[in-house]
């Protein structure tokens, strides 16, 4: 009964039930009010106001802020212009034709875009492919060629087939990055991200929060919570996971191990973790017409690397295991 009058409770003050109400814990006994008090609710309220600041900042009120993160393609650019670690761009394809081409020399502009798209496809590359606009891991794919053979995730295709997927949208042709040996061990077969918030107050300053690694399960190329994946949080001073992983509710609740692994989050230490927050930090601060950012940031045995950046990011995840966040509102 008192579930019910809560999520009534928010039915009548917000006109929608919180989505999330099992996944924050709202459920538990010991969940007095005060304690509710403490989240940002309800989701979609504050998820309007992250658009609203990264579409129209307030200093830069006539400037779309989301188009820097939004599409792929001018992220990675703008990251390669300013010297700060991402996937080496090989390709970008707009609707099956080439815009952009890694290292192409003079000789090979003469060629129709066709037969460059073609003869590009066909090079050895370990790559993975995205679309340039996409979210929540929809549409990428592994891409493997080895002496003319082609691996769509690890099943052959032939070369028509991948230039027919390559023209129904815009795609990045990105080099494939490979993970620090402690993140392989929690989850080998997907990339395994951290997840990471940072956000511009109205002094300049790049303040970060909350934390967490995103990791992925069997069966997957891709870490994102969509699909199926766990969301471990991150103690920002210690740079260490949480007890707890958190699933999106139709695909769990929480767990203490990786499912497939059965390794144990608590205490794992993310290496490099205090490197890459201060490098969001300092990218959020280049790119300073966006108000706040929800990072993606791979490890590798060599440091930190950016893989993309979230102009819409979720503060659902973040509240599930960081707890309420009500502090950080102030700043939106």
């Amino acid at each position: 009964m008192r579930i019910f009058f809560q999520q009534l409770g928010f039915i009548l003050r917000y006109g929608s039930f919180e989505p999330f109400y099992f996944l924050y814990g709202f459920d538990k006994k010991e969940m007095s009010k005060g304690k509710m008090a403490q989240y940002i609710t309800p989701y979609w309220r504050f998820q309007k106001k992250i658009d609203r600041l990264n579409i129209a900042p307030p200093k830069y009120g006539r400037f779309h802020g989301r188009t820097l993160t939004f599409d792929k393609y001018y992220f990675g650019l703008i990251l390669e212009k300013l010297g700060f670690p991402t996937p080496r761009l090989f390709c970008y394809v707009k609707q099956g034709k080439i815009l952009y081409l890694y290292n192409q020399d003079k000789e090979s502009e003469s060629i129709s875009n066709e037969d460059s798209l073609r003869h590009f496809l066909l090079e050895d590359k370990d790559a993975f492919v995205k679309p340039s606009d996409g979210q929540l891991g929809i549409g990428i794919f592994s891409l493997k060629v080895e002496n003319q053979v082609i691996y769509k995730n690890d099943e052959e295709i032939t070369l028509d087939q991948l230039c027919e997927i390559l023209s129904t949208g815009n795609y990045l042709i990105q080099e494939r990055v490979y993970q620090h040996q402690m993140l392989s061990e929690l989850c080998p077969y997907t990339l395994n991200t951290i997840r990471l918030q940072t956000v511009m107050t109205n002094e300049g300053n790049v303040l970060p929060f909350g934390a967490g690694l995103r990791i992925g399960r069997k069966g997957n190329v891709v870490d994102n919570w969509a699909k199926g994946g766990v969301f471990v949080g991150i103690d920002m001073d210690k740079g260490e996971l949480f007890k707890y992983g958190f699933l999106k509710p139709q695909f769990g609740t929480k767990i203490d191990n990786h499912v497939d692994t059965q390794v144990v989050f608590e205490g794992v230490k993310i290496p490099y973790f205090k490197e890459a927050v201060e490098g969001a930090c300092a990218l959020h601060q280049q790119l300073y017409r966006m108000h706040s950012i929800g990072w993606d940031i791979a490890i590798t045995e060599h440091g930190y690397i950016f893989i993309e950046a979230n102009g819409l990011w979720e503060i659902s995840l973040v509240q599930a295991v960081h707890g309420g966040l009500k502090e950080v509102e102030q700043y939106f």
